[in-house]
Parts: structure tokens; C-alpha cells; sequence
């Protein structure tokens, strides 16, 4: 990821908390030898005194030597950038250079006029060869909608400088962005998490947003930091996590947030939080929703309160207070960051929690003690005895038997109608219904228990 974009997240989070950032570029993109964002038509270097460096670049792959040796001025654009007629614009720049001067302007495009430059900076002065961010400031006239930035610049080192990071004015990255803050949208969870795009990125990424929801989970750190989950409805596309630690809710509340959209390595998620009003509390949670362990990494279950049944643990210490549990569509970690519950190897469990992407793996977070729920005990390494869930059954079985052991499913006529060996969760699927023996050979000894499939 380029620098650049470390310099936007700060911009969105200074004083200017909403501001909107109109142009950026790290001088990335040349094509027939000009950077393709900028030498718009109020542009006065030439082409030659514009020449892209790429054994210097901080914020990208390359970057631009700027070159006017004379005392006059020549002006290095943008491209037409649409802009708010009125509004002020912040320029910020990181640049380089060892002798020249540099300021900022604006050109109406919509009323073919310049706009008054700011003053020099004196680059001996401010930069001495090293890189540093400079920031001046432009104000559209109030019948503005199109217009180009400009970098003015004169008195520089000539192309005949010692060394390729001195020559001219270095210019690695540059960010425009609006001073005014910029209200944010009142929008649902839904419309911030539901995408069609294979990334699961949100639409709403870096947008300010207003949205609401109940309090599903909380993950403390402290008497008054708390980040946690809400949800407004039941089912995919309704979760969403809050990355805050200046606002405590408690499980059930109903709030409303204010924050930035945004993708941290995979989760869309509410940071920059700047408001959290709590409308009311006790509030009824969500109806989980009832999933596959191994669903849980879809997209649309990103932080959503659900709930998976017939699982087995099959590790019960994973590292860091976490087990594992599969129903037979694939493993899922439980996490303890809100709730810690020590597992027992082979019991086969219904878990309720929201869940979460951490560490670069999708996990359950149950929530209170009443989320993990044990449906058939362990027992086997004691004797010989095993469980059955669920029973009558229709679908699928759970059963909590040592991964050596040979599973044996015999007809009420003594027919053999399955046979597996090592597994744990069955599929009986395709069994008509009726009465039938299940023998388990396991410790060299077998046992034998009734089942009904309905």
C-alpha cells in the first residue's frame, strides 16, 4: 500500500474529521514520459523539465523531477479536478529539494482565470534535501466547478546537479482535500455490508456514515474502552463491528454511530467513530442465524450473530483459550475473547456468538455463558461407551467415537447399509426410515446402540 494513503487516514481524522479528498497522486502512472494525472492544460513547464525518478520514491514507484532553473515562474497542474464552487482546499505535498522555490495556486477552469497563488516556500530552507510535507491552502471562487492545482516553481538546481535526488524539485505525493466537513449519510447495515464484489469490500468504503443497531457483543479493554458488534435485523448483511474505545455500551443496547467506513485486512468495519448515542437498552437480541460451521466465513455472515449445532470439538485447545469445532462442513475456531469456555475433546456442542475475523481467520465469539450449549458428552477414553446425536435422526449424525474407530450401520434384517471408519459426523441421508443397529468397534471391543431414522 502507498504512503499516500497513510496520509489520507490522517486527514479524515484531524480537525477537518469529514473532509473529502478531491485528487491524490504518488506519480505512479507516466505514459509517453508525463505523469498521467497531471500536465493539465494550464500547465507551463515543458515536458523535458517534467522527469519521472524512480530510484528515490518513498510513496510509490516513481516520482517527478520538477526542473526550472530561470527566476520566472512555470506552473505544473493537475488534470480538471470537479470541485465545490466557495470551498477551500487543503494541499498537501511531500517533496525535496536542495535550492528553489515552491508554492500552490488554483486555476478556474469554469471561468478560464487564475486565482491568487499562495506565497513561496524557500526549498533550501524547508527541504535542504530532505523530504518533507508542505501544506497550503486555496479557496475556489463562488462560481467555481471545475478547476486544475498548481505546483509553481522557479530558481531550481540545474539537470547538471551531482546527484539524481537533487535535480529540480522532487515531487513524491501529493493529497487535495475539502476543509469543510462533509455531513455523513445516514445508512443502514445492510446497505454498508451487502456486495456483489468478490473482494467483500464495502460500497460505502471511506465514506462518513450514520447507522444503527442493537449492541450484539462486546469486547472489553478497559473500564471505558470497549469495540463491539451491533445488528439491525436477522440474518446475512445485518452485523457489523465498531472499532471504538471511547464509547461503553452494554449487550442490548440500541445506538446509533457515526464513523468511517472502512476494509482492515479483509473486515469492513465503523472506525473513526465520533459519535455513539444510545437510544435505549435491554433490548431482545437478534434471531441467530443458524449456519454451517463451515459457512461461517462467508461474506454475508461477517459479523453476525449466528448460531451452528451438532458440532463436534475435535480440538479442545487450539491456542490462546480457543477450541475447535466441526459439524461436518469444515472446522471452526471458538474464540474467548468475550466469553471463555474450556472445551472437552469429543463433545459435540450447539454455539451461539457473532462472528469475527482476527488474526486473518474467521472465528465464533460466544458472548454469555448460555451461547455454548452441550448436546452429547464425551466419555470415550474411559470406556467403551459412545453417543448418538440426534436420535431419531433424518440427516446427519454426530458421533463422539475415537478417530480410529469403525462405525458399523446394520438394518433391523441384519443387513450392513453403512460402514465408516474414522469419522464422526455421518451422513444417513439416503436411509430409509426405520429402526436400525449402529456398531462401533473401538478399544478392540464393540458396542451397539438403537437408532431411528425417521
Amino acid at each position: 500500500m502507498k504512503k499516500i494513503f497513510t496520509l489520507l487516514s490522517i486527514l479524515t481524522v484531524g480537525s477537518a474529521s469529514f473532509s473529502q479528498v478531491v485528487f491524490q497522486s504518488d506519480l505512479s502512472s507516466w505514459a509517453a514520459g508525463d505523469p498521467t494525472d497531471w500536465m493539465g492544460s494550464a500547465t507551463s513547464i515543458t515536458g523535458a523539465n517534467v522527469v519521472e525518478q524512480t530510484a528515490v520514491s518513498n510513496y510509490g514507484l516513481s516520482d517527478a523531477s520538477l526542473i526550472n532553473t530561470t527566476a520566472s515562474h512555470v506552473r505544473f497542474t493537475t488534470q480538471n479536478v470537479t470541485v465545490v464552487p466557495g470551498e477551500t482546499y487543503q494541499i498537501e505535498m511531500w517533496v525535496a529539494a536542495s535550492q528553489g522555490s515552491l508554492r500552490t495556486g488554483f486555476y478556474d477552469a469554469t471561468n478560464s482565470v487564475y486565482t491568487t497563488y499562495n506565497t513561496y516556500f524557500d526549498m533550501a530552507v524547508e527541504s535542504a534535501g530532505n523530504q518533507v510535507l508542505l501544506t497550503q491552502q486555496v479557496t475556489v471562487p463562488a462560481t467555481c466547478t471545475s478547476g486544475q492545482f498548481i505546483l509553481s516553481l522557479h530558481s531550481t538546481d540545474p539537470a547538471t546537479a551531482g546527484s539524481p535526488f537533487f535535480i529540480g524539485i522532487i515531487v513524491d505525493s501529493v493529497a487535495v482535500s475539502a476543509t469543510t466537513p462533509t455531513p455523513p449519510t445516514v445508512t443502514s447495515i445492510y446497505n454498508i455490508q451487502y456486495t456483489a464484489d468478490i473482494s467483500g469490500d464495502s460500497p460505502e468504503n471511506g465514506n462518513v456514515v450514520t447507522t444503527y443497531g442493537i449492541v450484539t457483543g462486546v469486547i472489553g479493554f478497559g473500564a471505558d474502552i470497549d469495540r463491539f458488534f451491533i445488528q439491525d435485523g436477522n440474518g446475512p448483511w445485518t452485523g457489523i463491528y465498531v472499532y471504538d474505545n471511547t464509547h461503553p455500551v452494554t449487550l442490548g443496547d440500541s445506538v446509533s454511530v457515526t464513523g468511517t467506513v472502512s476494509e482492515y485486512f479483509g473486515l469492513t468495519e465503523l472506525s473513526s467513530v465520533t459519535d455513539v448515542t444510545i437510544v435505549n437498552s435491554g433490548n431482545a437480541q437478534p434471531t441467530p442465524a443458524a449456519i454451517n460451521t463451515g459457512d461461517a466465513a462467508q461474506e454475508q455472515y461477517e459479523c453476525v450473530l449466528v448460531q451452528v449445532t451438532d458440532a463436534l470439538c475435535n480440538n479442545q485447545d487450539a491456542g490462546f483459550g480457543q477450541f475447535i469445532v466441526n459439524d461436518g462442513s469444515g472446522d471452526r475456531l471458538i474464540d474467548d475473547q468475550i466469553y471463555q469456555h474450556v472445551a472437552t475433546l469429543n463433545n459435540v456442542y450447539e454455539i451461539t456468538g457473532v462472528t469475527f475475523l482476527s488474526f486473518g481467520e474467521v472465528k465464533i465469539f460466544p458472548r454469555i455463558p448460555a451461547d455454548i450449549n452441550i448436546l452429547a458428552y464425551a466419555g470415550i477414553e474411559e470406556n467403551n461407551d459412545f453417543t448418538i446425536y440426534p436420535n431419531p435422526a433424518n440427516d446427519l449424525l454426530v458421533l463422539n467415537v475415537l478417530p480410529t474407530a469403525l462405525v458399523q450401520i446394520y438394518s433391523i434384517s441384519g443387513s450392513l447399509v453403512y460402514e465408516a471408519n474414522g469419522k464422526t459426523t455421518l451422513d444417513i441421508s439416503a436411509l430409509e426410515p426405520g429402526i436400525y443397529m449402529v456398531n462401533v468397534l473401538q478399544n478392540e471391543t464393540v458396542s451397539t446402540q438403537k437408532l431411528v431414522v425417521e
